[in-house]
């Protein structure tokens, strides 16, 4: 009963589990309640913030940086969760696995923007981390930061090669999540970067046509090349109008 009641004081009891097809799964964390007996000493020292002890420990010893704990979860897990950039910057230096999955799919980046800790995201992104994972709700990164509203951070996920058309168990991508939570911004960014994506696609074709025939002898390939991608954006912005009435 005493080490029952211990165990109570030190962890919490999450909410229940949400469906997949909940908008609960961008903000639950349940997942990543404290209980000290799951963890180990690395794992506490990240979700304390204890770079200094971590630093020590790695000096005694070689360490596992990426060992998971009973749930999966690693000490960059721990940090990215708790918001300490400086545990995550010594752990990202000593190079950890940046793209490591948990319980339930998420990397470290996809945990810092569900928690919404914004400088160890930054941190992951700069470092190379994988924007486009999956989780077991088919949610990846820009999902997370979409529903957090981190205008910032999905500009910078999307100049990293972020895949916007990925469909979640819900069948919803980013730019209709977007549109769901009336985030005029990201919406307009989104649209940017789709219509960058279409001129940089025309000019490839064009300079691609232009390298075949150098002497012009076929007239019409250009102009035959440029009509696809002029076609897109009207397509796309049909498929946008419809959202909202569907």
């Amino acid at each position: 009963m005493k080490r029952f009641f211990a165990a109570a004081v030190k962890g919490e009891t999450g909410p229940e589990r949400p469906s997949p097809f909940s908008q609960l799964v961008y903000t639950s964390n349940d997942s990543y309640v404290i209980h000290h007996g799951d963890l180990r000493k690395i794992h506490k020292a990240a979700s304390q913030g204890q770079a200094w002890k971590l630093e020590r420990m790695m000096k005694k010893m070689t360490m596992d940086l990426n060992i998971r704990d009973a749930k999966k979860r690693t000490a960059l897990h721990w940090a990215c969760a708790n918001g300490h950039a400086e545990v995550v910057t010594l752990l990202v230096d000593r190079k950890c696995q940046l793209d490591v999955l948990d319980g339930e799919n998420r990397t470290p980046l996809m945990k810092a923007l569900q928690c919404q800790r914004e400088a160890c995201a930054n941190i992951l992104i700069d470092s190379g981390a994988d924007p486009n994972i999956v989780d077991v709700y088919g949610n990846t990164a820009v999902h997370y930061a979409v529903y957090s509203e981190n205008l910032s951070v999905v500009v910078k996920l999307l100049s990293c090669g972020a895949d916007i058309e990925v469909k979640n168990k819900a069948g919803t991508t980013p730019l209709l999540l977007a549109i769901r939570e009336k985030n005029n911004f990201i919406y307009f960014i989104f649209i940017h970067s789709i219509h960058q994506q279409l001129l940089e696609y025309k000019q490839k074709i064009s300079k691609n046509s232009q390298n075949s025939n150098p002497e012009g002898t076929s007239e019409g390939t250009p102009e035959e090349a440029a009509s696809l991608p002029e076609r897109t954006p009207d397509k796309a912005e049909c498929s946008v109008e419809r959202t909202p009435d569907e």
